[in-house]
């Protein structure tokens, strides 16, 4: 009798110590989902303060584009007027009003930041220039330190790097969105990654 009610009170306990540890598994599924959807929501809200842009000083932002001519997938940065233009082209229209609010709208209802290319013309737009590849990207990350450059920016640090050419700061402006951080470089003068601090 006491063997039948022990094994019973031990089966209790390892019931109650699984279900502790599944319920502690989904509000950590919860908490990683809500993470994610603010960071979903942060790069949206970089992405469409990039396109809506129409000064000299042009916001960079990271898209995925499968190109439809030979079934590549990868991220590009790229600056917001790129895109438009690189839209413009794929889509084959002009920059009549109409032409205009058709890529603005056809770019920020794109809250995944995904887009499909055929036109060469299109695809050339926003990958012509300081081409590299993910693994590149991959490798400087950690060769500069992205987290700790990331820590520095946001604790209104001096960042410390300086910028030797343009295709490494591009690589930075990349993965500086793909972490939340704003930048660009002004058209007119160029050379120089900036933090965009406007609200």
């Amino acid at each position: 009798m006491i063997k039948s009610k022990l094994i019973l009170f031990f089966s209790i306990l390892a019931l109650t110590s699984c279900q502790k540890v599944v319920e502690k598994e989904n509000a950590g599924k919860e908490v990683a989902e809500i993470e994610e959807s603010f960071s979903n929501e942060k790069l949206y809200a970089n992405y469409a303060k990039a396109i809506k842009n129409e000064s000299t000083f042009q916001n960079f932002l990271v898209v995925k584009v499968k190109n439809l001519n030979n079934g590549e997938i990868r991220e590009y940065c790229t600056k917001g007027n790129f895109l438009k233009g690189a839209l413009h082209r794929e889509l084959n229209v002009g920059y009549s009003k109409n032409g205009i609010i058709k890529v603005y709208e056809t770019a920020l209802k794109n809250k995944e930041r995904y887009f499909e290319f055929k036109n060469d013309s299109a695809i050339w737009n926003i990958s012509a220039f300081d081409k590299y590849s993910m693994k590149e990207l991959s490798e400087f990350e950690k060769q500069i330190g992205i987290d700790s450059l990331v820590y520095r920016i946001e604790n209104g640090k001096d960042w410390g790097i300086t910028i030797s050419n343009d295709k490494e700061m591009k690589m930075i402006a990349h993965a500086l969105f793909n972490k939340g951080i704003l930048t660009g470089e002004n058209s007119c003068f160029g050379g120089m990654l900036t933090l965009d601090e406007t609200k």
